[in-house]
C-alpha cells in the first residue's frame, strides 16, 4: 500500500502556509541541519551514524535500519517523522507492531505538553528529537527549494489572464508584495541566528553554508562551527585538509566550479587576500530610499556598491552569480538584522544571483523584466515571481 503524504498548515509571517511531510523527511534524509552537539528532548546525547533507508512506498516507519548513538550506546532500528509528537498516538503507532522497531521519533516542532511520551505497542519508550531549532534556514526556504527542484522538467505555464496588457500592473504588484514577504523571512531568520552567535561567526557560518549549496550545506555548517572565523583569520586551517576530514560530501552531477573542495579553497583565499573582509562588510554603507525618488539601480547607487563588494571586499575571489547570491542571500539580511535597518530596496533591485532559468523566462514572458537596460532582471522580481508560482500552485 502506498504511503499517504500528510500536509500541515504551518504559521508563517503572513498567515499559514502548507508543508508536506516529505519536506521534513527530506531534511532528515539529507541530514540538512546542524549536526553538532545533538540531544534528545529528554537530554540524551545523540549522534546519527546512519539516517536509515527512506521508506517512500510501504506502510510503516519513514526510515528503515537507521543507526544512532544515545549517550554513546549504539542502537539499530527505524525512524519515524512527524510534525508534532501527538501524531504518534493520533496515527495509532502506539498500537501498531510495525512501529515497534522505532528507535527515534523525529518531530519538526517541540511538544507543548512535556508529559507526552512516545511508546511502542509493548510499552517501550522512544526518545524524541526536535528539528526546528537546528535548521540552517527558514522552513519557507526549504519549501522553496523543494518547489524549484520540482521544476526540473520545465517552466510553469503563464496564466491566460496575464497575457492581457491590463493585468500586468496587478501582477507586478503581487510580485513586489511576495518579494517583501521573502525579504522579511530572510531578515527574521537572520535575527534568530544573531541571537545565538556573534555577528562575525554568523556571517562566517552563513557564507560557508551558501558555498555548500543545498546538497552540502549541513557539512559546511559543521565545518564553520568546528572551525570558527578566528581560526581562518589566523590561517591555521587548510581547505584541503578540511575537505578530506569529511566523508559525506555530495558531488555527483555537480558543476566543477561548485565542487565543495574548490569552494573551500576560494573561501580560504578570501581570508588570505583580505583578512578584514568581515569588518568591511559590517561597516559598508548601504543606500536606503529617499522621499520622492524613483527607485532603480542607478538612483540607489548599486552599481558602485557592487563594484566595492566584488573588487574590494571579495577581491574577485568568486565569480559568476555567486557574487550576487552571497550578497543578497547572506550579507543583506544579516546586516539589516544586525544594524536594525531595512535594506529591502537594495535587496530588491540588486542583480539576481543563482536563479534557475525558468524564472527568468517566466518574468520575461509576463513582461515585467527582461534582458534590457530599461527593465533589467533583478533579485526582487525573481524572488517575487517564485513566490507567485508557489502561491498560485503553478508548480507542485
Amino acid at each position: 500500500m502506498k504511503k499517504i503524504q500528510l500536509i500541515h498548515e504551518v504559521p508563517g509571517l503572513y498567515g499559514t502556509f502548507r508543508v508536506e511531510e516529505n519536506v521534513i523527511q527530506k531534511i532528515w534524509a539529507e541530514q540538512d541541519f546542524n549536526l553538532e552537539n545533538l540531544h534528545t528532548s529528554c537530554g540524551m546525547k545523540l549522534k546519527v551514524i546512519s539516517q536509515g533507508i527512506w521508506n517512500r512506498t510501504e506502510e510503516g516507519p519513514d526510515f528503515k535500519n537507521a543507526v544512532i548513538q544515545l549517550n554513546d550506546k549504539e542502537h539499530t532500528g527505524d525512524i519515524e517523522i512527524h510534525f508534532d509528537a501527538r501524531e504518534w498516538e493520533n496515527h495509532g503507532h502506539n498500537q501498531n507492531k510495525n512501529f515497534d522497531r522505532v528507535i527515534l521519533h523525529v518531530t519538526l516542532f517541540p511538544s507543548r505538553n512535556l508529559k507526552i511520551n512516545t511508546l511502542t505497542s509493548c510499552g517501550t519508550k522512544i526518545s524524541q528529537f526536535v528539528l526546528l531549532p537546528l535548521l540552517s534556514q527558514s522552513l519557507e526556504e526549504y519549501m522553496e527549494e523543494a518547489a524549484i527542484k520540482s521544476l526540473a522538467s520545465g517552466k510553469p505555464d503563464l496564466p491566460a489572464k496575464l497575457k492581457s496588457p491590463e493585468s500586468i500592473f496587478e501582477f507586478k504588484k503581487d510580485v513586489q508584495e511576495l518579494a517583501q514577504v521573502r525579504w522579511e523571512q530572510k531578515k527574521n531568520f537572520a535575527k534568530k541566528k544573531l541571537m545565538s552567535a556573534p555577528f562575525k561567526q554568523v556571517l562566517h557560518e552563513s557564507f560557508l553554508e551558501a558555498l555548500g549549496y543545498r546538497r552540502n550545506r549541513s557539512i559546511m555548517h559543521r565545518i564553520a562551527q568546528v572551525h570558527p572565523w578566528q581560526e581562518w583569520n589566523r590561517k591555521v586551517v587548510s581547505a584541503s585538509d578540511l575537505f578530506h576530514s569529511e566523508t559525506g560530501w555530495k558531488t555527483k552531477g555537480q558543476r566543477p566550479a561548485n565542487h565543495p573542495k574548490i569552494r573551500l579553497k576560494q573561501y580560504a583565499k578570501l581570508w588570505e587576500v583580505n583578512p578584514d573582509w568581515i569588518p568591511q562588510i559590517e561597516n559598508i554603507k548601504i543606500p536606503q530610499r529617499r522621499k520622492n525618488e524613483q527607485l532603480n539601480r542607478e538612483t540607489l547607487g548599486l552599481h558602485a556598491l557592487r563594484k566595492v563588494w566584488k573588487e574590494e571586499i571579495l577581491t574577485q575571489t568568486f565569480g559568476g552569480g555567486k557574487i550576487d547570491t552571497l550578497w543578497i542571500d547572506v550579507c543583506l539580511p544579516i546586516l539589516s538584522a544586525f544594524h536594525g535597518k531595512d535594506y529591502f530596496d537594495a535587496w530588491y533591485y540588486w542583480p539576481p544571483g543563482d536563479f534557475p532559468f525558468f524564472l527568468r523566462s517566466f518574468v520575461k514572458e509576463a513582461e515585467i523584466a527582461g534582458n534590457c537596460r530599461e527593465n533589467p532582471f533583478s533579485n526582487g522580481v525573481l524572488q517575487g515571481a517564485l513566490g507567485y508560482c508557489i502561491k498560485k500552485k503553478l508548480i507542485n
